[in-house]
């Protein structure tokens, strides 16, 4: 037959914050809600200063464009600066025959007829 425990009271719960109930816990509450009010505040002011300096970067990069835009138009205008200008003249592919190529390397003439040298790694 098991062994079963007679009923005991149970001793009351301690926690690291106090009760609802009490001024003790609504001042730790108002303490939380401060606090988290602060870091929102915090977070606020930086997410400020960030929109400044993405709107900075945006200005700049609009006038970087216009600028672009403006040295296109001037380009497309002049005459005698197209594609041409930009990318050089055409030039005629030059004789690609084989007999014309010089090698790029000279085949070394040793005194044996093995053209592969032997070398040992120690390590």
């Amino acid at each position: 037959m098991p062994r079963i425990k007679p009923p005991s009271s149970m001793p009351p719960k301690i926690s690291s914050t106090p009760r609802k109930n009490c001024e003790m816990g609504e001042q730790v509450e108002l303490s939380k809600m401060m606090t988290k009010r602060q870091r929102i505040q915090h977070e606020l002011q930086m997410m400020k200063q960030r929109m400044e300096l993405l709107n900075s970067q945006l200005s700049l990069l609009d006038s970087q464009i216009e600028a672009k835009e403006q040295a296109i138009q001037e380009l497309r205008q002049s005459p005698g600066k197209g594609v041409a200008a930009i990318f050089g003249e055409i030039k005629p592919i030059q004789d690609r025959s084989p007999l014309s190529q010089t090698p790029l390397s000279e085949p070394i003439n040793r005194g044996n007829s093995n053209p592969f040298k032997t070398f040992h790694l120690e390590y």
